[in-house]
């Protein structure tokens, strides 16, 4: 349960006028500023169009939200996983950081990943390599790197509120 009370939904429609998707707990916390919840709308959608697929889209979501112990995303990203078709064994690895679980690609961005969130010591122009050599293009490591990052703020918004 969230320490303020949501924003209603029915004060929402004014708030969130460009978006179709209905207001999840998250966005009607953050409704409570509509211009902040104004200016985020287009980031939030932005991450959803990169050219990374959705289902290693979703998995970095979901691994940097489980590093960063954020329970409310974390949930609702694996529940995204799920409905993507990822494998309850592949979803139990993400949750216990076992990433040698996963192909070349998937290792090199959940180590990117786990060392831009964790590890910032070690991290390095390797780990952009080790991404490279895995086969990524550099839109994709700049995607990897926007979206640990975006997760990690957004995590932080919803743990500072009590989700």
């Amino acid at each position: 349960m969230p320490w303020i009370k949501p924003v209603k939904m029915s004060e929402m429609k004014s708030v969130m006028t460009d978006s179709e998707e209905s207001p999840t707990v998250f966005h009607r916390l953050m409704g409570h500023t509509p211009e902040l919840l104004t200016a985020f709308t287009p980031l939030q959608n932005a991450v959803k169009q990169v050219s990374l697929s959705d289902l290693m889209r979703e998995r970095l979501i979901t691994y940097v939200s489980n590093l960063n112990g954020c329970t409310y995303c974390t949930a609702g990203h694996t529940k995204a996983l799920e409905a993507l078709g990822e494998t309850e064994k592949n979803i139990q690895a993400l949750l216990d950081s076992r990433i040698s679980a996963f192909d070349d690609r998937t290792q090199a961005v959940l180590t990117y990943a786990r060392r831009l969130v964790q590890d910032r010591n070690e991290l390095s122009r390797e780990s952009f390599e080790e991404m490279k050599r895995a086969g990524m293009s550099e839109r994709e490591v700049v995607e990897v790197n926007h979206v640990t990052a975006y997760t990690s703020y957004t995590n932080q918004l919803s743990i500072g509120l009590g989700l």
